[in-house]
């Protein structure tokens, strides 16, 4: 019996302590500041920044302090990797962490960073067919493995913030939606409740969105009384998927709050449950919960 009680003991350190030690580990990881050039560069490339509560700023501060010191950051095709991109990238996806418990992305471990988009080999299968093709690519998210990104593209989405391109923040969205093991357009909430209005509302969105393609494609797209195309908060390329609407919704969340609270306040509202931030009313001078 002595034995038996033993083994059960020792299989319970075996599973706690590595736990605990990864605990402690972060907790430590995080309270490590950053330095003067690197909240530099934060308070400069992180256009939501200046506006956040100083216990936000802190807050993810802590959160990047954590991601530097955890994630790898490996240059490609000859990039050499800068202190500003690794913490303009870290920004973007600590930015998503806000107000919320979080192990900082715990399944990824490297960003690979292009110095523009890259090619990349994309499979299709129908069936037992099995059709492979090139395609260039802005960034993309591997399931438990790393993130790619475009060191161009991501400039130019802060340059031109008004298009609510942001492939960081496009990226990263993809790395929160697989936490719950599926990549399927709903993150793993924190409280069921939060989430209980987030399909019927992502469903109808994301069907919104598919019309308009058809519309588009169809040469009947919407327009206003001078015959040019209604602009569009969301990015059309949000209709391939629940995933990927996610992610698109994200970008325009995080980039362009004012105008879609504007164009889409229920979709807004459901994002703001998850993120438990409100950019919207952090640019008009609010700052709920800081």
């Amino acid at each position: 019996m002595e034995t038996f009680f033993a083994i059960i003991l020792f299989a319970i350190l075996i599973w706690v302590v590595p736990m605990v030690w990864q605990r402690a580990r972060r907790r430590y990881l995080r309270s490590r500041p950053l330095t003067r050039q690197q909240t530099s560069i934060l308070a400069d490339r992180l256009a939501l920044f200046r506006h956040l509560p100083k216990e936000r700023q802190e807050e993810l501060k802590r959160n990047m302090s954590l991601f530097l010191r955890e994630k790898e950051f490996v240059g490609c095709d000859g990039l050499i990797i800068t202190e500003e991109m690794r913490v303009v990238i870290a920004a973007h996806a600590c930015l998503l962490l806000l107000a919320r418990d979080n192990n900082c992305y715990p399944n990824l471990y490297t960003v690979l960073v292009y110095p523009d988009a890259y090619v990349a080999e994309e499979t299709h299968y129908d069936g037992h067919i099995q059709t492979t093709h090139l395609s260039a690519r802005a960034g993309e998210a591997h399931y438990r493995g790393p993130v790619v990104l475009s060191w161009y593209d991501l400039q130019q989405g802060l340059a031109h913030p008004e298009q609510g391109h942001n492939v960081a923040i496009h990226e990263f969205a993809h790395k929160l939606d697989e936490e719950d093991g599926y990549v399927d357009g709903r993150p793993p909430f924190a409280k069921s409740a939060d989430g209980k209005s987030w399909a019927p509302v992502m469903r109808e969105a994301f069907a919104e969105l598919r019309q308009r393609i058809h519309a588009l494609q169809g040469e009947a797209e919407l327009q206003d009384v001078t015959g040019e195309r209604a602009p569009s908060v969301l990015d059309t390329y949000g209709a391939q998927s629940p995933a990927e609407f996610f992610a698109v919704a994200t970008e325009a969340y995080f980039i362009i709050p004012t105008a879609m609270a504007a164009a889409h306040p229920a979709l807004y509202r459901e994002m703001q449950k998850f993120y438990r931030t409100d950019p919207a009313a952090l640019l008009r001078g609010n700052r709920p919960g800081g």
